[in-house]
Parts: structure tokens; sequence; C-alpha cells
């Protein structure tokens, strides 16, 4: 009952259109609840993560990763351009408090050009660099983004992949992560505490005695990435600890493409029904192959805003 009370009292103070990264997790830290990021790769995901929320009456973080943009060339300006316009119209006619963030970009002219478009937060990730680098680097996105009224999020230490070795010195510094939320004026921390991306491998261990260090020293809310191989039962002591937003992908886009796979399979592709392949393709009822997938998508979704806000 506690969430559902802290929700309309959010409404109640914005207009639910586009709200501050800060601000949502500002709210989480009050609640002691977290509020998940769910990456998108186009129209339709974007529309089941921002369905999933206003299902659940929740706060919801949206948003595409810099590689969705990235191309030979460096990155597409017209891509970016558009998503991110299409995103933060959806994003203002949402029902629930939502943040529309551009995640996980070394690029600064990238990172410029997504606050001038439309995102209102981003993700700054520095993590290969020496701190000073990153430090540095930082401060300059941060600096950039007071212009445009957006939040930053940065990222000290890294994040393994899945298949890499994790090596003690990936993980975050306590004493580097107040040094550096002290110099740079960030607004959230994604820290490495043994989470590591595109996992599916439930047994990540995570170091939790690091992490109620770095949030002793650490003045802003901590984020996980790598919330796709996250053990679900760590949840709760992880919040408690600092953590007040996750990062999913992977898991998503696997279940998107195995419901596509199933449908398509189902389906007699070979017959001369021109009607039918249009109601695959087209339609957004149960004969849409697309809308049956983004459906996995958003049902996933659901599970974790619940998960992650503490809703049972």
């Amino acid at each position: 009952m506690l969430h559902w009370v802290k929700i309309k009292i959010l409404k109640r103070r914005v207009k639910l259109s586009l709200v501050p990264l800060r601000r949502i997790l500002k709210e989480a830290e009050k609640g002691n609840y977290a509020v998940g990021y769910f990456e998108s790769w186009d129209y339709g995901s974007l529309d089941a993560t921002i369905r999933a929320a206003e299902e659940v009456n929740f706060p919801v973080i949206v948003g595409f990763g810099a590689r969705t943009f990235v191309n030979e060339d460096g990155w597409d300006d017209r891509k970016l351009t558009s998503f991110a316009k299409m995103g933060r119209e959806m994003a203002e006619r949402s029902s629930v408090p939502v943040s529309f963030i551009l995640n996980e970009s070394s690029n600064l002219s990238m990172l410029k050009r997504g606050m001038e478009v439309g995102f209102n937060c981003v993700m700054f990730d520095g993590s290969d660099l020496p701190i000073e680098e990153n430090i540095e680097l930082t401060k300059k996105v941060v600096e950039e983004a007071k212009k445009w009224k957006v939040d930053v999020e940065a990222q000290l230490g890294k994040i393994p992949s899945s298949g890499e070795k994790l090596k003690s010195f990936y993980l975050t510094s306590p004493q580097e992560a107040k040094l550096f939320v002290e110099k740079t004026g960030i607004v959230a921390l994604a820290i490495s505490v043994g989470n590591i991306h595109m996992s599916m491998n439930k047994q990540t261990l995570i170091d939790l005695t690091r992490l109620e260090k770095i949030r002793n020293l650490a003045s802003v809310p901590l984020v996980m990435h790598g919330g796709t191989g996250f053990p679900d039962e760590l949840v709760p002591e992880v919040v408690k600890r600092g953590v007040y937003k996750f990062n999913l992908g992977s898991i998503l886009k696997k279940a998107f493409l195995k419901e596509l796979k199933l449908s398509l399979l189902k389906e007699d592709l070979e017959k001369d029904d021109l009607a039918s392949i249009h109601d695959l393709i087209d339609s957004r009822g149960e004969r849409g192959i697309f809308e049956r997938a983004y459906f996995a998508v958003r049902e996933i979704i659901k599970e974790k805003i619940k998960l992650y806000g503490m809703i049972h």
C-alpha cells in the first residue's frame, strides 16, 4: 500500500511528463525500493516498457543504449534524433513518472547531441579510463548537461561481460567512489561489485561488504548494471545498501527473439495469402507476430518492476 501512496504523491507534484532522474531516485530512496531501466531498441520495445509501468502503476526509466546509434562512420545522428524525439513524446504522454536516458556512451559528442534532441538524462561510461581522466571527462559531461537541465549518471569500476573473468581491479573502490562523486557532480553512480553484463547466470556473486562501504562514502544513489543475471533474492539486500536503479536489457531482447521465432514456426509463410502476411506484420492484435513478441517483453518488465519496487 505504501508504494501506491508514494506514486500518487509524486503524480500530484509533477505533470506526468518527463521526470528528472534525480527525482525518481530520490523517491526510491525515501521508499526503500528501486526503479528499473529497461533498455529499448525500437518503438515497440519502448511502448512495451511504458505500458508495463502503467499497468503496474509504477515509475520507470526508459531509453536506448549508445550501441543503437553506432555505425561504421561513428554514430547515426538522424537515428539518434528521431529516436530521441519519439521517446520523449512517449514519456511525456505516460500516466506514470518516466525518465528518458541515453545509456552507456563514452562519446561526448553523442551525449551532447542526445541532450539537445530530447534525452533528460545521459550515462557517460569512462570506466575503461584512468580515474583522473574519467573524472575530467565526466565533469565536462556534467557541465554541458547543466545547460540543458539534464541529469548525468556515470560509472566507476569495470563491469565484465558474460564469459569474461572478473578481476579484482575491476571492482569499484569505495574511497575512489567518494572522490569521483565529489569531483564530478553526478546524480547517480554505476558500480562494479561482482555484477556482470549480458549474463543469464543467476549465480552472480555480489560483494555486499564493498557495496555497503561505497554507499557509506558516496553521497548519490547507486546503479546496478547487469540486471539480467542478477539474483532475485539479493535485490532487497542491495536496495538496503543504496542501489535504487537496476539496468536490464539482454533478457528482454532474448524474450523478444524467442517469441518471434516461435510465432514464425507456427505460420505457413509459403501459402499464397497476402492478407494473412499483412496481418502477421501489421496487426496490433494477436495475429501480429511482433505484437506477440512485445507482449512477452512487457510481461517480463512487469515482473521486474514488481521485484525492484518490492510490490507483493
